[in-house]
């Protein structure tokens, strides 16, 4: 070990940076050749939300004709009955281009989110060379050696630790890891540059249209300007303690003010779009609960899982420990520990010429501002939690602990020293294996669920998982056996889910009513995971039975109070009601859910029924129309959309909407049939691009 740290002692920067890129990309490689899996990486391969280019002019012909405010609905009617209707323009287009560039091949992407968490490991890395060298030169005594054998050490520590993994295998996830490489270079430039008071005109130019990348991509980014702000504040009590704090703030505010107009122009932006909503009810009680009570646990959550990263899944949501009344003492605990921490912060920032304000400062202070977006804070959101989205705040956490390190070894002798780089060497080992361990649960669909099966907190996320380990068996097992144990996990979800509803009815009886508002709003409370459990039941037996009318009957009971009901489940609801002949239902349901939850199958839905029991043709193509606006890229509003135009003789919208289905899917027949009713409708332009499509489609194949 003494060898060890005289190699350290001799590396130079570049070295450094050298070993921390190679050990993460060793650390990492073997999962490379990893599959796709049975998850939400199907809406890559699938093409489920958007198609994937052929070429960069496919690109811009999807711009065209679709547009670039395609929204989604967040939401998964396990988690919570929460959704959030969500889009943003430069997702799209951003992933329309990651999309052409990697096309179908799991390989691609998994080698772009490493690429990307090495980068991040390397901004680390040099954020922290950066810091300790402002400590090395104006406050404490550090050696060379202590300074890169702590910045070594901290950097893996983070870059392996078993949390990241989620963030890293998650193919889907590569649009975050973007964000989270913009904000670093973002605070990396601000403490490369702290002492200067004035940045110019043309830098702040760039930095105010730089920062309007990551906000335009997804909202992780909302409070970064505030972290720019802490690690200012504290730059700057310790290279220039004669300021006095007003000019301070004075001082940070013109140099943050890009960021801040950034953030402001998002703002308008966001609160522009009135689909963009969330389904909670806007009720001051809930609010409150909803930030004083449900987010301190959702918090003391995620210390716990930093801290003793053991229960990993990802069902990480249905892990959080949620009391079954406001003043259990575990719900008063969290709650002191949250405000506590909020006033100590306050607190520390008046005071941070004292070493010990200082320290608390900078290591609470960026990390809490960064998780404030996932603790449901600022906004409700269908996820209650998961691992993923602790990459960023356990990243600035770690420069404020590595902070700590500094000033604890500049204050104790060398064989402390060395005892202490030992201890922390020991504990990034043990966290190692556990990421090691956890990388090997994602190597395919069967592991990745089989782990969330061994982590499931209840009988529905038991069933759950099952009947997505049963389907991977029964629907793509090569052999007779595989099939017949698929078929056994399937009956084994069934007899679990009736036996939670059994359950659940007992405890909807004894605590429904003793309950926080905000547990019911989320969908936690006994009655509303009934619904839940209704829901996968009917799912898993259609699925088996393929008898629409049995499952009707089990989704029944549970759809009396759609204001419980998450969309999806109000989705097969409405199959089921239009399978079986039930119109009359299936409007008054529409009608009731239309107001809050709107999704493609709601309005295609609404269109049918207005055509076919009303006759009002005006109302139906409105109904496809406001689809088309808010879900551009949607293919059940494109088939709907098609087939109308076709049913009404209307030709020109026939060929136009068989053309979008047609690149959108990249169908054939259906740019056939574009282009057959282009060339009667003598629209030679759009004929020649319908065979420009079908020509390159045809060389594709």
């Amino acid at each position: 070990m003494i060898k060890l740290f005289d190699i350290v002692k001799n590396l130079n920067n570049k070295l450094v940076y050298l070993i921390v890129v190679l050990m993460v990309f060793i650390f990492y490689a073997h999962t490379l050749n990893y599959p796709w899996r049975y998850f939400d990486q199907r809406i890559i391969y699938d093409e489920s939300i958007l198609p994937i280019p052929r070429s960069f002019a496919e690109i811009l012909d999807y711009i065209k004709y679709f547009g670039i405010h395609n929204h989604f609905e967040a939401s998964n009617p396990f988690y919570s009955t929460i959704s959030n209707l969500r889009g943003t323009p430069l997702d799209v287009i951003f992933n329309f281009i990651v999309f052409w560039c990697l096309k179908k091949n799991p390989l691609n992407y998994h080698l772009f989110s490493l690429i990307l968490h090495i980068l991040n490991s390397f901004l680390l890395c040099l954020i922290l060379l950066t810091l300790c060298k402002t400590y090395i030169q104006q406050s404490l005594s550090i050696s060379d050696f202590q300074r890169k054998a702590v910045v070594i050490v901290m950097t893996l520590g983070w870059a392996f630790h078993p949390i990241n993994i989620e963030s890293v295998l998650f193919a889907t996830n590569f649009g975050a890891l973007v964000t989270y490489f913009l904000c670093l270079l973002v605070i990396f430039y601000y403490l490369k540059n702290s002492g200067n008071k004035t940045i110019p005109i043309h830098l702040n130019i760039i930095l105010f249209l730089y920062y309007l990348f990551p906000l335009f991509l997804n909202e992780y980014s909302v409070t970064l300007p505030i972290i720019v702000s802490c690690y200012l504040i504290a730059n700057y009590y310790l290279v220039q303690e004669e300021m006095g704090f007003k000019n301070h703030i004075v001082s940070i505010l013109k140099q943050i003010t890009p960021l801040l107009i950034s953030l402001i122009v998002f703002i308008i932006y966001f609160f522009s779009f009135p689909a963009i909503r969330t389904t909670q009810e806007n009720n001051v009680i809930i609010s409150l609960e909803r930030v004083f009570w449900f987010a301190p646990q959702v918090f003391m959550h995620y210390i716990k899982l930093i801290l003793f990263p053991l229960h990993l899944t990802i069902d990480q949501t249905g892990l959080v420990q949620f009391s079954q009344s406001l003043f259990k003492p575990y719900a008063i605990f969290c709650s002191i520990v949250f405000i506590g921490l909020c006033l100590l912060l306050l607190i520390s920032l008046f005071n941070l010429k004292k070493n010990t304000a200082y320290l608390f400062f900078i290591m609470v202070g960026p990390f809490f501002l960064s998780l404030l977006p996932f603790l449901h804070v600022l906004s409700p959101t269908y996820c209650i939690a998961s691992e993923r989205y602790l990459y960023f705040p356990l990243l600035l956490l770690t420069i404020g602990i590595t902070n700590f390190l500094f000033f604890l070894l500049s204050n104790i002798n060398k064989n402390k020293q060395k005892l202490v780089i030992l201890i922390t060497i020991l504990l990034v080992t043990l966290t190692s294996c556990r990421a090691y361990a956890r990388a090997l649960d994602w190597k395919d669909s069967y592991s990745l669920f089989t782990s969330a099966l061994k982590e499931a907190p209840n009988d529905l996320f038991k069933a759950l998982r099952l009947e997505f380990l049963g389907s991977i068996l029964f629907e793509y097992g090569n052999t007779t056996t595989s099939k017949q144990k698929g078929q056994e996990l399937l009956t084994t979800a069934i007899d679990t889910l009736y036996n939670s509803l059994l359950d659940l009815e007992y405890k909807r009886l004894i605590h429904q009513n003793q309950l926080p508002l905000i547990i019911k709003s989320y969908g936690l409370d006994p009655k509303t995971m009934r619904a839940k459990v209704a829901y996968l039941l009917a799912f898993t037996k259609i699925g088996i039975d393929k008898d629409s009318f049995s499952a009707y009957q089990i989704l029944k009971p549970h759809m009396e109070d759609l204001s419980i009901i998450d969309t999806q489940i109000i989705d097969l609801y409405l199959g089921l009601l239009f399978n079986n002949n039930l119109f009359d239902k299936a409007e008054e349901i529409l009608n009731k859910a239309i107001k809050n939850r709107i999704s493609p199958t709601t309005l295609t839905i609404m269109s049918q029924l207005q055509a076919l029991k009303y006759k009002d043709i005006k109302k139906a193509e409105h109904y496809l129309k406001t689809s088309f606006k808010l879900f551009p890229y949607d293919i059940q509003t494109l088939t709907y959309l098609k087939s109308f135009y076709q049913q009404t003789n209307n030709y020109e919208q026939f060929a136009h909407y068989s053309f979008l289905y047609g690149i959108r899917m990249h169908s054939i027949e259906d740019l056939k049939n574009s282009y057959k009713t282009y060339v009667s409708l003598n629209n030679m332009v759009m004929a020649k691009k319908s065979l420009e499509y079908i020509s390159s489609i045809d060389k594709a194949n």
